[in-house]
């Protein structure tokens, strides 16, 4: 018997999934621990520890993997608790970070905030200028060297940086993604001469074209990194003593795992590494289920996270934002709000009720969890209406304080507004939805895509609690509600591959004839990359020797285009040697590649070997038009227009050595009265009161059994409300399947 143990940390909860070889699935769910979150990873794990066959010891020491996805990064850049970071970079480019020439001055910001001048400033740079220094140095656009670097100058300014005290550094030189000799002799350098600084180099990390976005990622690379290196030594060490003998992988944003060892190298690709975990859950359900388009929703303790699936492919995006700073490094595409279980309600001036984005976090939390919180927030506007039983939180373990919900509701919000607590308590409720379907809307319609071509996943502890009442106007075709919805994130980590990715901006116009075009180099770049990955995965004991047995890997490539005179380009999935241009993720075995691998967590299987060819190239370029138009409008892009590729990406992909089966269940028939728990008071909005609403426990229900509304399930650190007019359906693979009456 073999165990893979995955946890999530968020910004209130703290998730486990257990699985064993025969695809059972043991869950636990704690409080997070914001001092420091390994001891919350521990608090999740021994809750989910005793469902487990075996002891605490046994499990630990059977467990092959340990999978995490952290918030550390995250909350060290938004709260600005990193390192003493300082940046070289060329000299008369030393105010890089603080221009952030015209994007950093809008990202982030909504469109009624762009309107405002005085909200439309720029972020404060992660590096100072006090802290930056220019170097005498100088390469051009064509990867010449202009002026030879000074290491006896490199060695100055950094003693001068030293005496200031940082604690990390980031080296970005103009155009060093052509030519990264200069970056390269002042990584050595300081190697040698500070062995204990903690040095990032942006030709390293992401040689990409933009100076201030490759300088901004390697400044926010360099200030979370030694704080995640730390954070992961004490979970190690900790998981170590506990008996874990297996690794340590950390998820990250771009929806794949990489060992602990290698996580700190890159960061800031952690920065959405829960998230990313909920996407790849739905993913591999959809395909279970032959579900290509989905919309994810995670409804947290202190945000509402959607994502985009669409043909079975996850979107994503070659740039992230956080904290309306830009990074480089791709990542599966989320779109937050602050609207979660945790997010305080409140009254605005003028007159308004406001919901979010201020969170209860973990500490004091909501009122009704009695730590301190006086504050009204979601978790307490459902526990009035009766959506949550505070005698079954968490399976029992938090006993929930109606009364202290009501209080907060009355003092807070009621009084104010003149209303009872109960009709503040449903405006809450109706608020906290209207800003989750707009969200959706702004995900799905406007960009176009429509609603009624997907399916609603809904997962997160507040998810299903609210997704009934926003679905059907959003028109999606289902809502779906996996059993283990409460830990969705963590299941999805349990179950990804490992990944890693590499870039390299290298401009080459694509020509109309095949005498136009340097095929030859094209296909030397992709090779280069690819062979990074080999080595990088070598080095992991993947397709060759190291600390995992040998598996088979393959490689994903893709193209980012551009209309040549434009800023922004779309990226555009490789699939060579087919003459079909970019069909699905456009995987690549490696030569050590079994014939027909089946990649688990991405969903992914090889293509075939071919290098790119003209054709392929044209097929590429049909294939940029045709994203251009869906983007941007019918008749938007140009055949007469010069299209250039501006970036190379490759993505290795290589299963975990544990993959736990798909466990499929038979179906027991339509009755679910074995399910059947009692019946308490539930406010529903289409009756305008209370009504006496019959209880199911979710995890009694079996594959066939049907639910009509009104009616609650309670399951496992969440609630499925189903109102009037819906039918719940549970599947072969335990998901509650819900539809809407016509």
């Amino acid at each position: 018997m073999g165990y893979l143990i995955a946890t999530d940390t968020g910004g209130t909860f703290t998730d486990t999934v257990i699985l064993d070889e025969d695809g059972a699935c043991f869950f636990g769910k704690a409080l997070s621990t914001p001092k420091d979150f390994s001891h919350g990873v521990l608090d999740s794990i021994d809750a989910a520890l005793p469902q487990a066959p075996g002891s605490a010891s046994q499990v630990y020491g059977l467990a092959r993997i340990m999978s995490h996805g952290t918030t550390v990064t995250t909350n060290a850049l938004i709260q600005r608790k990193g390192s003493r970071t300082g940046l070289l970079i060329t000299k008369g480019f030393e105010d890089t970070l603080l221009i952030g020439r015209v994007l950093a001055r809008v990202v982030g910001l909504t469109e009624a905030e762009l309107t405002n001048y005085q909200k439309a400033d720029k972020p404060e740079p992660i590096v100072p200028v006090a802290l930056t220094r220019g170097l005498h140095e100088r390469i051009d656009r064509n990867g010449q060297v202009l002026r030879p670097l000074d290491l006896d100058e490199v060695v100055a300014k950094v003693d001068e940086l030293m005496a200031q005290g940082i604690e990390a550094l980031a080296v970005c030189l103009l155009w060093s993604f052509k030519n990264p000799t200069h970056e390269r002799m002042v990584r050595d350098l300081l190697a040698s001469r500070y062995p204990g600084l903690h040095v990032v180099v942006s030709s390293d990390l992401v040689p990409v074209m933009g100076e201030y976005e490759r300088a901004n990622t390697a400044a926010i690379n360099a200030y979370v990194g030694l704080t995640l290196g730390q954070y992961l030594g004490r979970l190690g060490a900790s998981l170590q003593e506990k008996g874990l003998k297996g690794p340590l992988l950390i998820m990250q944003s771009v929806g794949g795992l990489t060992p602990a060892a290698e996580a700190q190298k890159t960061a800031a690709a952690t920065l959405y590494s829960g998230p990313a975990g909920g996407i790849v859950a739905a993913q591999m359900a959809g395909r279970q289920m032959s579900e290509g388009n989905i919309i994810t929703t995670d409804m947290g303790g202190t945000s509402f996270d959607v994502g985009l699936i669409v043909d079975g492919a996850a979107q994503t995006s070659q740039t992230t934002e956080i904290g309306r700073h830009v990074v480089s490094i791709p990542a599966i595409e989320v779109v937050s709000i602050g609207a979660g279980g945790g997010s305080i309600a409140w009254v605005g001036d003028p007159v308004a009720l406001m919901v979010g984005p201020q969170s209860a976090g973990a500490w004091p939390g909501p009122a009704c969890y009695g730590f301190g919180g006086e504050r009204p927030t979601v978790t307490d506007a459902d526990v009035v209406l009766g959506y949550i039983n505070p005698d079954n939180f968490l399976g029992g373990r938090i006993k929930l304080d109606p009364q202290k919900a009501e209080g907060s509701l009355k003092r807070h919000i009621a009084d104010r507004l003149g209303m009872s607590v109960v009709e503040a308590a449903a405006a809450v409720y109706q608020v906290v939805n209207a800003h989750m379907a707009d969200l959706i809307r702004k995900v799905t319609i406007e960009r176009g895509y429509d609603p009624r071509e997907f399916v609603l996943f809904a997962f997160g502890g507040g998810g299903p609690t609210h997704c009934t009442a926003y679905g059907p106007d959003l028109g999606v075709r289902s809502i779906i509600v996996p059993q283990a919805a409460t830990v969705f994130s963590a299941y999805g980590i349990a179950h990804s591959d490992i990944k890693h990715f590499y870039t390299e901006s290298n401009p080459i116009v694509i020509g109309d004839s095949p005498d136009k075009m340097d095929m030859d180099r094209i296909n030397e770049i992709f090779h280069r990359l690819s062979e990074s990955a080999r080595k990088q995965l070598e080095l992991e004991g993947v397709g060759g020797r190291g600390g995992f047995e040998t598996r088979p890997y393959a490689v994903a490539k893709a193209l980012d285009i551009r209309y040549q005179g434009q800023i922004h380009e779309l990226t555009i999935p490789v699939h060579p040697g087919t003459g079909q241009g970019p069909v699905g993720a456009g995987l690549k075995p490696a030569p050590t590649a079994d014939p027909d691998p089946v990649y688990v967590g991405a969903g992914l299987r090889p293509a075939p070997t071919d290098d790119l060819t003209f054709q392929d190239l044209a097929d590429l370029r049909r294939a940029y038009e045709q994203k251009y138009e869906m983007l941007y409008g019918a008749g938007a892009s140009s055949k007469l227009a010069t299209t250039e590729i501006v970036t190379f990406r490759v993505d290795a992909v290589c299963p975990t050595p544990f993959h736990a089966r798909t466990r499929t269940h038979p179906r027991e028939g339509a009755d679910p009265s074995n399910a059947l728990s009692g019946q308490r008071q539930v406010y529903w909005p289409s009756e305008g009161g209370y009504v006496t609403t019959p209880i199911f426990i979710g995890e009694r229900l079996q594959p066939g059994n049907k639910v009509e509304g009104p009616a609650v399930l309670e399951m496992f650190g969440t609630t499925l409300p189903l109102h009037q007019g819906q039918r719940l359906e549970v599947d072969e693979f335990l998901n509650f399947v819900v539809t809407f009456a016509e």
